[in-house]
């Protein structure tokens, strides 16, 4: 079996190397060729998968966090090889909804790189781009700026999180947003359209939220002061936050979201632009490999 790995040498808060060494081995003993292709920088991965041919190989792993793979993502209209995670970044959503390690171990992720269960997920097809795990306008994409502004040249983790996302949320002043999905509207001050389960790492917003179901949830946040966010904050840790009486969540497979001035987009945790924002669900647009059976 032939095996191409993406990584990005700044996963892992530097130990993507050193991970990816020991993954080439555990491999080359399971009988695969491997070869290696390191990012040198933002937006390298989506030019190196989009030179890459159909038959250059079988499998295709990235190695990294949710930016690396949603630029793998985009390199190609469809990725035309099953693709394995080897999760490195700070939330890891696609990796937790596919039941991936999260482990220093490479033992379990080369065996499912030789022996993983296909998995054929949704994507978002925004008009900026695709997506594998969220979108979001508000709140949420306020905090991912300030914290790729305070990671810049840097590594990740939650550690960096916490002085941006405490002056981002004192300082918030929420916009009037405007949200269709499928043809209803809803209004308020924040949204995050869902494909993976997991939100952030820690949190849940739509506990229906599926990779494979074919539809988007869509979260709502109505146009709420400081306390009633930290409301919300508290009940999606817990699990909770479809009992707010702040919060809509609707399902659909087009969304629109428009707003009374610019608002900040992210898209799988990276900074993606301002509103207004389109997304719909492209069904079963990318294969991923589960872990086989024990």
């Amino acid at each position: 079996m032939r095996i191409h790995i993406v990584v990005n040498p700044m996963a892992g808060r530097g130990r993507a190397l050193r991970r990816v060494t020991d993954l080439e081995h555990a491999l080359a003993a399971g009988g695969a060729s491997v070869t290696v292709h390191r990012t040198t920088g933002p937006g390298d991965a989506a030019t190196h998968v989009a030179r890459l041919g159909p038959g250059d190989f079988d499998r295709l792993v990235v190695v990294g966090g949710d930016g690396t793979l949603h630029e793998a993502v985009n390199g190609k209209d469809r990725l035309p090889w099953p693709v394995a995670l080897v999760p490195l970044g700070t939330a890891n959503l696609v990796a937790r909804d596919a039941v991936v390690p999260l482990g220093a171990d490479v033992t379990p992720h080369a065996r499912t790189i030789l022996e993983g269960v296909p998995w054929e997920v949704d994507l978002l097809q925004t008009d900026r781009g695709r997506a594998l795990a969220v979108v979001g306008a508000g709140l949420d994409a306020i905090v991912v700026r300030a914290v790729a502004d305070a990671r810049r040249g840097g590594v990740g983790g939650y550690g960096r999180w916490i002085v941006p996302i405490a002056r981002t949320f004192f300082g918030y002043r929420p916009a009037r947003l405007r949200v269709v999905v499928d043809g209803r509207v809803v209004t308020g001050g924040a949204v995050i359209v869902q494909n993976t389960h997991c939100y952030g790492g820690l949190f849940t917003l739509s506990r229906d939220a599926r990779m494979d179901d074919g539809v988007l949830d869509v979260v709502v946040l109505g146009e709420a002061s400081r306390r009633d966010h930290f409301r919300m904050l508290v009940r999606a840790y817990a699990h909770r936050l479809h009992l707010d009486h702040g919060v809509t969540v609707l399902r659909g497979t087009h969304v629109e979201v428009t707003s009374d001035r610019p608002v900040d987009v992210q898209a799988d945790g990276d900074p993606a632009g301002h509103t207004p924002l389109s997304a719909h669900v492209l069904p079963r647009a990318l294969t991923l490999l589960r872990p086989p059976a024990r």
